[in-house]
């Protein structure tokens, strides 16, 4: 009973946490995969943007509040500019075109970050101090907020997606672009606004996490990889496989600390993708066509 209050439950809230974080970044990349046809390589960097950009805002209105609100804006508007700059002359080529064009984009990213503020480790203090006693042990405050608000944020996002008529418009474009543009809708702004978005929601995920991890500029290197295992484990462009997938890897990650070292956990995570691929092939919720 003590190991389980002590030690297994304090890491499956950890895995909670760590999965609805990890939620935001992955659904970002579902959406820009799903609409879009490109596997973002640079999603991870955007993640890391974020993360700066809130040290820069902390820095400058000593608030955490408000780089909540101005980084991911921030990022957003860099995302819109990547998307007409870079992605849109692409999106009638082959994939591979904008998968060497994303990959690129990331080293740019890594390497202006690192020309700007060094290499050197960071760290944003948690916004809301000490811990709350829950179920028999204490937690700490800021984890139980970012929970909250990460779930807060999937739960806004889903209900985007399917009540709303933006959302509806987006999902359309994902059917048949060719279909919406001819009913009038301006669907290269539709692509620029969904990837801005998807940006913006990648920084929110590496700001919320910061007071957590350090800030780094490899930060989003070690996130892109387990983004991408969610996105495959919850079948590409499935919005609900990559909420559910990103709690199974984040509570499957954050238990398997307990029994192994970094490495082996990095090895039996792809093993569960792996596994679950070998089963089912397209994924948890992968739908017929969607890699065609």
């Amino acid at each position: 009973m003590d190991y389980l209050v002590a030690v297994l439950l304090p890491q499956l809230l950890h895995g909670l946490v760590f999965g609805a974080a990890l939620g935001l970044l992955a659904l970002g990349l579902t959406v820009i995969f799903g609409l879009l046809g490109v596997m973002n390589f640079a999603h991870g960097e955007l993640y890391m943007l974020g993360a700066y950009a809130g040290i820069v805002v902390v820095g400058v209105t000593h608030s955490f509040w408000v780089a909540l609100i101005v980084a991911p804006l921030l990022v957003g508007v860099i995302g819109a500019v990547t998307e007409v700059a870079t992605l849109r002359p692409l999106y009638r080529r082959e994939p591979l075109y904008g998968l060497i064009l994303t990959f690129g984009l990331a080293l740019a990213f890594r390497e202006a970050v690192r020309q700007i503020f060094g290499g050197d480790m960071r760290r944003i203090l948690p916004p809301i101090p000490g811990s709350t006693p829950l179920l028999g042990m204490t937690y700490p405050n800021y984890r139980l907020f970012l929970l909250a608000i990460s779930s807060v944020l999937l739960l806004a996002i889903w209900l985007f997606f399917t009540k709303t008529r933006a959302g509806i418009v987006v999902r359309a474009a994902v059917q048949d672009a060719e279909m919406l543009d001819g009913l009038g809708v301006d669907v290269p702004r539709v692509f620029t606004l969904t990837f801005a978005g998807a940006a913006a929601l990648a920084a929110v995920a590496g700001l919320l996490l910061a007071p957590i991890f350090t800030v780094y500029p490899q930060m989003g290197v070690e996130m892109i990889l387990l983004a991408f295992i969610v996105v495959i484990l919850g079948g590409m462009g499935s919005i609900t496989g990559s909420v559910v997938a990103a709690f199974i890897i984040g509570i499957a990650q954050s238990l398997l600390t307990l029994w192994m070292n970094p490495q082996r956990v990095a090895i039996a995570i792809f093993g569960i993708m792996i596994v679950v691929l070998v089963v089912r092939p397209r994924g948890l919720f992968g739908r017929e066509g969607v890699l065609e």
